[in-house]
């Protein structure tokens, strides 16, 4: 009876974990496992990045109302512009939440811009 009531009480904390796993939102391609992840200083002061594929997390600070095919992501050291039109996909809403985004940073009108492929939200 005794290991019943065990097992009994380990299958229910094994579901309470699974029940509080945090799910994770992926949008586009997702994140690439296989590209650098900087921080957004990175982006900024290291020209060898640009035009190559990386990816970079933080949270949404600020996001396009109309339809979700832009936002700011903020990290410890700035914010960029990540860009989600070009590759035709968009967010609901979800500002506050944590990001990860791959993409290629670029430069458009002199600003430094993430054109993301895709976007994993916590």
């Amino acid at each position: 009876m005794y290991r019943i009531s065990l097992l009994l009480a380990l299958v229910a904390i094994s579901l309470l974990l699974v029940a509080c796993g945090t799910k994770e939102e992926v949008y586009g391609s997702g994140v690439n496992p296989a590209a650098p992840v900087i921080t957004v200083q990175d982006a900024f002061f290291n020209k060898d990045l640009l035009e190559t594929e990386v990816t970079m997390e933080g949270f949404i600070q600020t996001q396009c109302t109309s339809n979700g095919c832009w936002f700011m992501l903020k990290d410890d050291t700035g914010q960029i512009f990540v860009d989600l039109s070009r590759h035709s996909f968009s967010l609901p809403a979800r500002l506050g939440h944590d990001a990860r985004a791959t993409g290629t940073l670029t430069t458009y009108n002199n600003n430094l811009l993430l054109v993301a492929s895709g976007v994993v939200l916590k």
